[in-house]
């Protein structure tokens, strides 16, 4: 009780100090407090100033008309007389305070804008992070809108330049420019640095089943439709906040272009649709000899070899002077040092549904000639589904001679027959059979097999063929299509493994039972070899 009295002296002289301090400090406070309030007066008339310069000389058309679109003609005039200076001025007398800070970040950020859209000095990301700061220190102010507004104008620069993009060409490269863009409209940090890894990833956390149907190749070109249509939503959320805007008017001519923009681009249809494949190695179409079989007719690179309006059928019936068309062509432009066809692979492009007796010939048709030692390698590309990702991805085999002894005129080496013949028997049916390729490079040679992997269109039974040629110890079951059933027994194996199928199957039928045993797999993905070869091959 004695400490509480002899403390209320105390505390009231403290109070009565705080009191004087605070009288004689009121004075100084409420000149600051003016001072503050003149200078943010200034900075918003500055802006003020600014905006009506600039919407005063705003451009008359939203088409390109010229070398330059105008869109972009009038932001390059617009910045080229800068507020810096008197943004710094108007508030030199209230430095260390908030509206120091924000008419820094004002002349900051208009000196950038300089720099981006008229000098070209700094690159996008470095202008969007000075705007960043400009924005974040005028939320509240009067120019809030304004700087709102610029970042909308950001988008809009980019599409004046790129004004051409994708039109008569749906694989336009320039796409590629607007992924910085897509950040700010998507909201994503890259994290990997792969572009396509990127795509994908925002295929996957932003824009739900978009993409889920769209192949990696064509997911650039059809992201961007989702680019302008995010914008236009921006340019919606903006006007719905700032309702008074004096800038609604650009806005709305700005986003009818998006839209239109949107509903030029074109929408992709997968032609052909690969069937599922596990492997991880790259199958790129661009450098290399293409042989696309549909229905739409049969192609070597640039030269149509069969067509409809020929009266050609895509009925799969053989068609030996096919075979024989494509090792004429094969063989004249291959014994030229110049040529279309100076890869070193040819890529089989099909429908899932081509039978593989007539995929067969066509292939084995590519390495007849003296020309054609080195050119026996293909890939069967297919396309990896089940990770999301859509990549076209490929076997590589190599495809095994075949000839009568003597005869050096049509083959690769007269010599060497290194094809395998075989038979099984499955259910009561004997299967004779045909070893034509190796998966890989590498021409391995063989005389029988012992392990076998074969597709019978219902099931993929995956056993031994005993002395007798029947099948035992089959793992019978359905495909799992891109799945690796099999890559476990396919590791238990000591000896070449054949994967084979009718010769009647469809395409799609080689690569599921490839699929889990053609290669291993780890955590780099499906590009391991396996240490025993591993054959294909077709059977009647």
């Amino acid at each position: 009780m004695l400490r509480l009295i002899s403390f209320r002296p105390f505390l009231a002289l403290v109070v009565a100090a705080s009191l004087l301090l605070a009288c004689g400090n009121a004075p100084k406070k409420k000149k600051t407090a003016v001072k503050t309030e003149a200078a943010a007066a200034s900075v918003a008339e500055v802006m003020e100033t600014r905006r009506k310069r600039v919407m005063a000389q705003l451009p008359d058309g939203d088409d390109m008309t010229g070398e330059e679109h105008p869109w972009l003609a009038w932001i390059k005039k617009s910045v080229a007389v800068s507020p810096a200076n008197e943004l710094r001025k108007a508030a030199t007398t209230v430095e260390n305070t908030p509206v120091a800070d924000q008419a820094e970040a004002l002349a900051k950020w208009a000196e950038a804008s300089r720099a981006y859209f008229q000098d070209e000095k700094i690159e996008p990301n470095e202008y969007w992070t000075t705007l960043g700061t400009a924005r974040r220190l005028s939320a509240g102010t009067p120019w809030e809108a304004d700087m709102e507004f610029e970042a909308l104008l950001f988008h809009a620069a980019e599409l004046a330049r790129s004004w051409t993009l994708m039109e008569g060409n749906p694989h336009d490269d320039r796409v590629l420019r607007f992924f910085t863009y897509w950040k700010f409209v998507f909201d994503f940090n890259p994290k990997t640095g792969i572009y396509e890894d990127e795509v994908n990833w925002v295929c996957a956390n932003k824009l739900g089943d978009f993409c889920k149907d769209i192949p990696m190749e064509e997911r650039p070109g059809q992201v961007q439709r989702k680019y302008y249509e995010g914008v236009v939503k921006q340019i919606e959320a903006y006007k719905a906040k700032y309702a008074n805007s004096p800038w609604i008017a650009l806005l709305d001519r700005f986003a009818a272009k998006y839209k239109e923009k949107a509903a030029k681009l074109p929408k992709f249809v997968e032609y052909p649709i690969f069937p599922g494949i596990r492997s991880t190695f790259a199958a790129p179409l661009g450098g290399n000899a293409v042989l696309t079989i549909t229905d739409k007719g049969v192609n070597l690179m640039d030269n149509q070899l069969r067509k409809p309006e020929d009266g050609w059928k895509a009925d799969w019936t053989p068609d030996a002077k096919l075979s024989e068309d494509i090792s004429k062509l094969v063989e004249a432009v291959r014994s030229t040092t110049q040529s279309q066809y100076n890869q070193s692979n040819i890529l089989l492009v099909t429908l899932a549904d081509v039978p593989m007796r007539y995929l067969e010939a066509a292939l084995r048709a590519t390495i007849v000639g003296e020309h054609a030692k080195e050119w026996a390698t293909a890939w069967l590309v297919g396309r990896r589904r089940g990770d999301g990702s859509n990549r076209r991805a490929g076997y590589q085999i190599t495809i095994l001679p075949v000839a009568a002894a003597g005869d050096k005129k049509n083959h690769v080496d007269a010599t060497v027959n290194k094809t395998v013949p075989f038979s099984f028997t499955l259910e009561k049916k004997k299967w004779q059979c045909l070893a034509w390729a190796t998966v890989g490079k590498d021409p391995y040679e063989a005389k029988a097999f012992q392990s076998i992997v074969f597709h019978d269109g219902k099931l993929i039974h995956a056993a031994r063929i005993s002395g007798s040629g029947a099948l035992t110890g089959d793992q019978a079951a359905p495909s799992d299509g891109e799945g690796g059933r099999l890559e476990a027994w396919g590791d238990a194996q000591a000896t070449s493994i054949v994967v084979a199928v009718p010769d009647s199957a469809p395409y799609k039928d080689l690569l599921e039972a490839m699929n889990g045993v053609a290669l291993r797999c780890d955590v780099e993905g499906c590009k391991v070899p396996r240490v025993q070869p591993v054959f294909l091959a077709t059977c009647k």
